[in-house]
């Protein structure tokens, strides 16, 4: 199987677990990657594994849009 097979099946891997009220965990099978959290109206993405050390990489109005993001999609 290529590269592209094995990136869209990482993505169908893809869920998100509410950690707080206002933080979502991002995971790949069962790695986390990212995190989303609300800052009403602005959900912002973070990647890395670690909330600590998380680097945000995107702002945006809709929870999708920033689960896109987080994913690298």
């Amino acid at each position: 199987m290529g590269s592209a097979g094995s990136e869209t099946s990482e993505l169908r891997r893809a869920w998100v677990e509410q950690l707080t009220a206002d933080r979502f965990g991002v995971f790949v099978g069962d790695r986390r990657i990212g995190f989303i959290d609300v800052d009403w109206p602005l959900h912002v993405a973070l990647r890395g594994a670690d909330y600590e050390t998380a680097v945000e990489i995107d702002r945006a109005i809709r929870f999708d849009q920033a689960l896109r993001a987080v994913l690298g999609d």
